[in-house]
């Protein structure tokens, strides 16, 4: 069994070329076996991403449903501090459970905390001015700077 192909023409001279099974096999068929390995390969790889990406969107899914319960349990859970921190219900567990009232106006003490003066020291040619700025009575004196 033979195969024929189309003549082939060189300057000198005129050549025909057959080319028989057996040269056809000797290099066609690593081309077609390297070929087939590589469309199998390429199939299979489609196969195992298109699984693997079903599987993700699948535990997307799953962890989007578990956020949205979490939301919900957040808000469940601030809703309950804003009533459990609400000032009327604190008043109301003061005064019945823990037996507590408001004290008399004879009873309240009012603290007020002594405020404080700043200072403030200039220098003025060789000497310092200490003056305050709460305006309260400091004495200003003059010093002589030296070693």
């Amino acid at each position: 069994m033979s195969v024929e192909t189309p003549v082939y023409k060189n300057d000198s001279n005129i050549e025909e070329k057959q080319l028989t099974v057996d040269s056809v096999i000797n290099w066609q068929l690593p081309v077609l076996a390297i070929l087939f390995v590589s469309v199998v390969f390429v199939a299979v790889k489609t196969v195992v991403h298109r699984h693997e990406s079903r599987t993700a969107y699948v535990k997307l899914q799953k962890l989007e449903k578990e956020r949205d319960k979490l939301a919900a349990q957040w808000s469940r859970l601030k809703l309950e501090q804003a009533v459990t921190l609400n000032q009327v219900r604190v008043e109301k567990y003061a005064r019945w459970d823990l037996n507590m009232k408001m004290p008399k106006a004879s009873e309240k003490k009012i603290i007020q905390e002594p405020i404080k003066s700043e200072v403030i020291a200039v220098l003025e040619g060789g000497n310092i001015k200490v003056s305050s700025s709460d305006r309260d009575s400091i004495d200003t004196s003059k010093a002589v700077l030296g070693n």
